[in-house]
């Protein structure tokens, strides 16, 4: 008899321990599996605040052109602003022939010419 308690405490015994191992092994694979998602999570959280910051950078990037860099090349006066404006004096015609500037003509050299001015001019 105090044989068979001993052997009923034993196999309660190692029930427990077995139970628990298990238990212990449960809890270990739940915690890694978990931990591997959160891993995945905080790396798609730190890509989107990267990509977030990229995105703001384009913005502002956006926001200069068209606040500073359109305006100064494409102004396009309103026609109210064209019709204020005051008349242009028209030149005379004597002032017109001064103004202008007279066409220097320069002949063409051949290829050959070319050389032979290359060639007698120092390089340094």
């Amino acid at each position: 008899m105090s044989q068979s308690k001993s052997n009923k405490k034993a196999i309660f015994i190692m029930t427990v321990i077995t139970f628990l191992l298990l238990l212990k092994v449960y809890i270990a694979n739940e915690t890694y599996f978990i931990s591997r998602d959160i891993q995945k999570i905080t790396a798609n959280i730190n890509a989107l605040k990267e990509e977030r910051n990229i995105l703001k950078l384009k913005i502002e990037k956006l926001k200069y052109k068209n606040q500073i860099i359109d305006p100064l090349y494409i102004y396009k006066p309103k026609d109210s602003e064209v019709k204020n404006l005051p008349p242009v004096p028209e030149l005379k015609e004597e002032k017109k022939e001064t103004l202008k500037k007279p066409k220097i003509e320069q002949k063409k050299k051949s290829t050959k010419e070319l050389f032979e001015t290359l060639e007698s001019e120092e390089t340094f």
